[in-house]
This record gives structure tokens, sequence and C-alpha cells, in this order.
């Protein structure tokens, strides 16, 4: 005599049942412990610290800011001193030229933070370094 109880839980529908819940349950899972879905991108400009009296910008060029007219630099030094200085200009309609870079002169003994805000065609601004040199 056959179990009733057996044949039921091995149907084909029970079993496309279960096997979709299953995968359902993988992807939710999946979903929750992936990392976060932001794309990051590097930054379209580099600071560096040749040595300890300049802070050098330099802003190599990219696609994603091909209609970047300014770049300002802000710069604490450890001691509180803050300098802005910028190239290019906001006001322009030609685009800040690949390969151009920034100097910033002054006493970097210690922890240097350096804000990089970029000014577009579009009127727009945005961050495009935020760093502690």
């Amino acid at each position: 005599m056959t179990n009733p109880l057996r044949l039921s839980l091995h149907g084909k529908g029970t079993v496309a049942f279960w096997s979709l819940a299953i995968l359902a349950l993988m992807l939710v899972a999946g979903g929750c412990t992936s990392p976060s879905q932001q794309a990051r991108t590097s930054s379209p400009v580099a600071v560096t610290q040749p040595d300890s009296s300049t802070i050098l910008v330099t802003y190599p060029g990219s696609t994603a800011t091909g209609d970047l007219l300014e770049m300002e630099v802000t710069v604490t030094d450890s001691a509180g001193k803050i300098q802005t200085q910028s190239v290019g200009d906001r006001y322009s309609t030609t685009p800040l030229k690949f390969g151009s870079t920034l100097p910033v002169s002054g006493a970097f003994g210690g922890s240097d933070h350096v804000l990089v805000t970029g000014y577009f065609m579009d009127g727009s601004q945005r961050v495009l370094q935020e760093t502690t040199i």
C-alpha cells in the first residue's frame, strides 16, 4: 500500500512551488546582503603633497567632467589656516584643459584638509575631491 502523504509531497506542482519559493528566498537574501548599489567612481582630480610646503592638485581630465570650467581648491592646514585658490573660470565658455594643475603653497607639516569643488557649464557645482593629506 502506498502512502498518500508521500505522493502529495512529491507531486510536480509541489516540487515547482518549493523550487520557486527557494529561488525567491535566495534572491531576497542576496539583495539584503549585497554591497551598496551606488556606483563608486574615482575622483577626476589627484591631490598630492610633493613636500611640506606644497600641495598639488591635478586635473588629468575625464569624459565625465569634460564640461568642467573651474576647479576651486580650499586647503585648511593643521594650524587652522584656510586658503582658497582656483584654476579656470566658472563664467567662461571654454572647459578647463586636461592636465591642468594648481599648486598651493603653505606650511603643510601635519594633517591638511583639501576640498576641491568643480564648477560646470550647466551652472552646477559639485565636490570633486575631499581628502586629508
